[in-house]
């Protein structure tokens, strides 16, 4: 049976096509991961299902266990598609909207699993991966942006108008959680790709002052375009 992992983000509701199995527990050499591993089926495709912000959605983003986390999946999958959420760096951005970024840029709180001895990888998101969701994403008549570049910020306040000033001269998108998964899946040789829901302009783009809970509002009501892309891809497995 083909395998895939999934890290579910801030968007994340119910998912109703998901036939829960059971929960799986763990812990690392990393610490304990933000939620258990739900192990269950989309047709005939087994889904580990991780939750980053734990199950009661009350881990914020700088407090994230990345390495957990990835580490907990990898035992399981040698593919993970990580949803997440960003702001839109860029007025001409119709959001709310779907991306599946090309590449990201992470300059802060870089994190590995390599801390005792020397090792670079060269990171990057799994073309092949992206080249799947994004023909899933026509299949199930879903337009998504294809050549975003996310930017990560650390967390957990959003970004002040003078520094999206100068972020957006960097990205195209920018969020608090992808880029760890990315890198952190290379160093396993793990395939990673993103689903991003852009749920808002960033402070100072919009005419509309940023709120985190209609932040979360619009992630939520992306939810079911997400879950149309998961489900076509993982149907075409």
């Amino acid at each position: 049976m083909k395998k895939i992992g999934v890290i579910g983000g801030t968007s994340f509701k119910d998912w109703d096509g998901f036939e829960l199995e059971e929960e799986i527990e763990s812990h690392t050499s990393w610490g304990t991961p933000s939620s258990p591993l739900f192990k269950g089926k989309i047709g005939d495709v087994q889904v580990f299902l991780l939750l980053r912000h734990g199950k009661n959605h009350d881990i914020p983003p700088h407090k994230i266990n990345h390495r957990a986390n990835i580490y907990a999946l990898q035992r399981e999958v040698k593919k993970i598609i990580g949803i997440s959420s960003a702001g839109a760096l860029d007025e001409s951005i119709e959001v709310p909207a779907i991306s599946i970024p090309s590449d990201y840029v992470n300059f802060w709180n870089v994190q590995t699993f390599y801390d005792e001895r020397i090792k670079h990888v060269t990171p990057s998101l799994s073309n092949q991966l992206r080249e799947e969701l994004l023909k899933a994403s026509k299949e199930a008549q879903k337009e998504v942006r294809k050549d975003d570049v996310y930017l990560m910020t650390r967390g957990p306040r959003l970004e002040t108008k003078a520094e999206v000033q100068i972020l957006k001269g960097f990205g195209d998108i920018v969020g608090m959680t992808m880029c760890p998964e990315a890198t952190l899946c290379q160093e396993n040789s793990i395939e990673y790709a993103s689903i991003t829901t852009v749920d808002n302009y960033a402070n100072g783009i919009g005419p509309d002052k940023v709120k985190y809970e209609k932040i979360v509002e619009t992630a939520r009501d992306n939810w079911e375009n997400v879950t149309r892309i998961l489900e076509e891809y993982l149907q075409g497995l």
